[in-house]
């Protein structure tokens, strides 16, 4: 039991006129005690989402960068479990926050009831002869300061920069589905005009690499070319077609020579074969920089929505503020 339900109820049985300034103690009392439950309530949540969407943002990283069936499935039904805890906690806390409000406004109208038992009965109006209001006007109310930004919008509005900075730099500036430091092996331009005619050209690879990168880059607007790589004597690693924007990797480069065969299948235009070596699989992002990218993301929607909860909250209950 709360102090303050004592005092309370030793009001409620009080024959006596209570003091007025009893009454607003008692007021600020039970309004206090109960926004400092809410508060712990909206603290508690807040941790509890900020751990779950960090365990959802990693599992998300490990989804998309794994390549075998049986994780992937395991890691969907974990962002799964996650995702529905955090909205049984949101559940809980609304729960929790009527139950709070509503025993706070219990005892606010019990604490009227007992300043109404309690106050003296009003005495019959006396006729008196009317006299002009020679009293001064009132003064008008004294501006109010406005209240001052919570500590925790004054930190999240630099870490929503750096998050909005953060996702424009990993998407743009570094796009994580291309590769770095592709090492170039072999370029040819070529004109539309050649037609469906083959060609074949010798490389050299003087720097070994983890896989193959083939890459078109039309002038127009499409291209679509065949290709056969193969080191001198031995079967080709790769025989297929490739296309602009393809995110395609084979074989592992090694230092020596190398033959490639191609044949234009559609160009609108004039286009240029590139081959080149790559450490980083195209398409598959290290965990580090896609888990950065997602984190950036979250922060860049979340704060925001976090920022005009707040104030919603604060509208319906200005005693949460």
């Amino acid at each position: 039991m709360e102090p303050f339900e004592i005092e309370l109820k030793n009001a409620l049985n009080r024959t006596h006129p209570i003091p007025a300034s009893e009454l607003a103690a008692l007021n600020e009392r039970i309004v206090q005690t109960y926004a400092r439950k809410q508060k712990g309530f909206s603290r508690l949540l807040g941790v509890y989402l900020a751990v779950m969407i960090l365990g959802i943002l990693v599992l998300w990283t490990l989804f998309m960068t794994t390549s075998n069936l049986k994780q992937c499935l395991f890691y969907g039904i974990l962002i799964l479990i996650f995702y529905e805890a955090t909205v049984l906690m949101k559940l809980w806390f609304w729960i929790m926050h009527g139950k709070v409000t509503t025993m706070r406004e219990i005892k606010l109208l019990q604490l009227a009831v007992a300043e109404l038992k309690t106050r003296p009965a009003p005495e019959p109006p006396r006729t008196a002869p009317s006299f002009p209001d020679e009293r001064p006007p009132a003064p008008a109310p004294t501006p109010t300061a406005a209240p001052s930004r919570k500590l925790w919008l004054k930190i999240l509005f630099p870490l929503w920069l750096a998050a909005v900075a953060s996702f424009v730099y990993l998407t743009w500036l570094q796009n994580p589905h291309e590769p770095r430091n592709v090492t170039p092996y072999f370029e040819k331009t070529f004109a539309a005009a050649d037609g469906t005619a083959e060609w074949q050209q010798d490389f050299e690879v003087t720097q070994a690499r983890q896989h193959f990168y083939p890459r078109v880059v039309p002038a127009g607007r499409s291209a679509r070319v065949w290709i056969s790589v193969s080191a001198e004597g031995k079967k080709p690693m790769y025989d297929g077609a490739v296309e602009p924007g393809s995110r395609m990797s084979f074989g592992q480069p090694a230092p020596g020579r190398y033959v490639i065969k191609g044949r234009t299948e559609m160009a609108d235009g004039s286009f240029t074969v590139r081959l080149g070596g790559v450490d980083e699989i195209p398409g598959t992002p290290s965990f580090g920089r896609l888990f950065l990218l997602l984190l950036s993301t979250a922060l860049a929607v979340v704060i925001p929505l976090l920022w005009l909860q707040d104030r919603w909250v604060r509208r319906i209950d200005p005693e949460l503020s």
